[in-house]
């Protein structure tokens, strides 16, 4: 900075210099506005709008390299994981969203006698992310992917030896979060022994940093610092810094500033941490070291002075501001470590508001799953929205310039097409009364066609009815009349798809029907009370017949074996959309019909197996809950879903 004040003699250099700098300035935010847009548009799978975006940049070697993940085109699965690892870091996108363009855009590799090694880092990086970022279930269900991947290579290869042992950290993860250590630690031992012999500086690293955590848990602090300071020691034979590295730096930050006494060497990681891309982060590590120092501390007034703050009071005020792209996890340490310090010099009003603004960042934290869904509704609205006004203008151009070359020529064959469209308008006459007469045949035979599944059903119902009359075995009498109850919950369901033109059915009024139905039949002569909560639940016809005969199936049993004369009887039916897309079926009544040593496997009677077996058709999860009473929960997917996971 000397030596640029030293070149600058007049004043009006001094001028031009800065406004040569904010231009610059600008022009790169401005670059890198577009670079997220193309980005976003990228994960969100909408090629033309990054396209349109990506036209406005300089080409590089990155414009480069999202103009061919824009076409799928020549892409190394190393330049995948730069781009959704870049986009990872940014924390501005769901990790969801970019983990489903991973499984959509990126494809296996083909070659099954080599495997491919970039293949499995990046899919290893998208388990960690989704691990830490998403959820333990999509975590564990890429996990099991890649693992099937690398068992169809040769174990002796020494590539597949390095996958097969990277791929470990998972498992090891897993173990530490159920606080199995003992098999926790035996899977890391063994990993790194593995990458000792493989040389592989990289996942000796790795296992030594899951190997700390071990020791964490064991409460074995010094051990913990002397495994880590191992890890950097490591980190100096790499060429390029490792996935872990600032991990390893801020566990020892932590570490030494709780243990004390080494302050210094706390000081200099964190100063590193500072100047990284973790710089955020640090201001924790910060407000923790202020709240162990003494009052009169150097190195106190050394922190004060870096940040440019008057006391502690005026530095905890600093840490909320530089800290506000932190995640709630970390904006509440950082605001329960400012508290800490706070009280432990002497701002006690502060340190209590601090902590009372902790509790309410931790109650916020309670409701994120909202938030999430809330945010990814508003982004995917956003999206539309200015996808919609890009193709518009669009349109305008190509309309605009056809308007512009087709004008001279429409001059000259206007006379030609009044001509014509006198001769057409007869043939066209002829032609719509043809498409009328079709479209009347059809309707017709629509109509015929829903006749002859009505008259089937009740031909169906009308000769179970018959067979009813000549059985005198009440066993197969009543599996007769059970068929009956089905048909006609079948030819129900027929009944409103009929008369609905969307094609899809109305579960609240179908099942305020059903239970009509069944109650006229078994004509209970106690009362139920009855509570439907279905709102604005419609199927279609693939997803109503299986749902319908299951509801059916269940209340019925309720009708038969639940309600008694002694007492209330209550009968619960519920359908609703859970934050996974995935529906809940829910059926509950108050009586004493199933023993509470029954299991849902070991179900023997033809109605239950039906209804296992339709839930298993909706790709669904049964579970019963006997207490007070009776309680099917039914997890399911409507058909779109369905055709999805096909």
């Amino acid at each position: 900075m000397a030596l640029l004040t030293s070149r600058m003699k007049t004043p009006c250099t001094i001028f031009f210099f800065l406004i040569t700098l904010t231009s610059y300035s600008q022009s790169a935010k401005k670059i890198d506005k577009y670079i997220q847009k193309v980005e976003n548009f990228i994960i969100y799978n909408q090629p033309d709008s990054a396209s349109f975006y990506l036209k406005k940049l300089q080409d590089n070697s990155y414009t480069a390299v999202l103009s061919r993940i824009i076409k799928n085109k020549e892409v190394t699965y190393a330049e995948y994981e730069e781009f959704t690892s870049k986009l990872a870091d940014y924390q501005i996108i769901d990790y969801e969203f970019i983990s489903n363009y991973i499984n959509r855009a990126v494809k296996k590799p083909i070659d099954s006698k080599n495997i491919n090694l970039e293949y499995v880092y990046l899919k290893w990086v998208q388990i960690s992310d989704l691990r830490d970022e998403a959820t333990l279930e999509a975590a564990s269900s890429e996990q099991s992917k890649l693992e099937d991947y690398i068992d169809k290579f040769d174990k002796t290869d020494k590539d597949v030896l390095k996958a097969e042992t990277r791929i470990k950290t998972h498992p090891i993860v897993m173990f530490l979060i159920e606080k199995d250590l003992e098999n926790a630690k035996e899977l890391v031992l063994k990993s790194l022994k593995i990458s000792e012999d493989l040389e592989e500086i990289e996942l000796q690293i790795y296992f030594l940093y899951h190997y700390a955590e071990v020791l964490v848990l064991e409460r074995k602090l010094d051990e913990f610092i002397k495994t880590n300071e191992r890890c950097l020691l490591l980190e100096e034979k790499l060429p390029k810094r490792s996935a872990y590295y600032y991990f390893i730096v801020a566990n020892l930050i932590n570490a030494y500033i709780y243990k004390g006494g080494n302050n210094e060497r706390a000081v200099i990681l964190l100063d590193e941490l500072y100047n990284s891309s973790s710089k955020n982060i640090t201001y924790i590590y910060y407000a923790q070291l202020i709240s162990n120092l003494d009052k009169n501390a150097i190195l106190k007034k050394e922190i004060l002075d870096k940040f440019q703050a008057q006391d502690v009071s005026d530095l905890a005020s600093k840490f909320i501001k530089l800290g506000n792209r932190l995640n709630p996890n970390d904006s509440f340490k950082l605001v329960n470590m400012n508290s800490k310090a706070l009280a432990a010099h002497g701002f006690y009003t502060e340190a209590i508001a601090y902590k009372e603004k902790a509790i309410e960042i931790i109650r916020k934290i309670y409701s994120e799953d909202l938030s999430k869904s809330l945010a990814k509704y508003k982004t995917e609205q956003a999206l539309k929205v200015k996808e919609t006004e890009i193709s518009r203008e669009k349109e305008k151009t190509k309309l605009y310039s056809i308007i512009a070359s087709l004008f001279f020529v429409l001059l000259l064959i206007t006379l030609l097409v009044l001509v014509k469209i006198r001769n057409q308008s007869k043939e066209l006459s002829s032609k719509n009364q043809l498409i009328n007469d079709a479209l009347i045949e059809k309707e017709l035979l629509i109509t015929e066609v829903h006749h002859r599944v009505k008259n089937n059903f009740q031909i169906i119902s009308s000769l179970l009815e018959l067979q009813s009359e000549g059985i005198e075995d009440k066993k197969a009498l009543e599996l007769i009349n059970q068929s009956q109850d089905r048909v006609k919950s079948m030819a129900l369901i027929h009944q409103k798809l009929y008369r609905n033109e969307s094609g899809l059915i109305d579960f609240n009024e179908y099942t305020s029907l059903l239970i009509k139905e069944i109650s006229f039949v078994y004509q209970l002569n106690v009362k139920v009370d009855t509570t439907i909560k279905i709102e604005n639940v419609f199927f279609d016809v693939d997803t109503a017949i299986p749902l319908g005969l299951i509801i059916n199936e269940i209340i019925t049993n309720a009708y038969k074996y639940a309600f008694k004369n002694d007492k209330e009887n209550v009968l619960f039916i519920s359908i609703h959309q859970e934050e996974d897309k995935d529906y809940k079926l829910v059926i509950e009544d108050n009586g004493l019909g199933i023993s509470n040593s029954f299991q849902i496997e070991e179900a023997k009677s033809t109605g239950l197996k039906l209804v296992k077996r339709l839930v298993r058709q909706l790709q669904g999860s049964l579970e019963l809950l006997i207490k007070h009473g009776t309680r099917f929960e039914i997890i399911f997917k409507d058909s779109n879903k369905r055709k999805c996971r096909e």
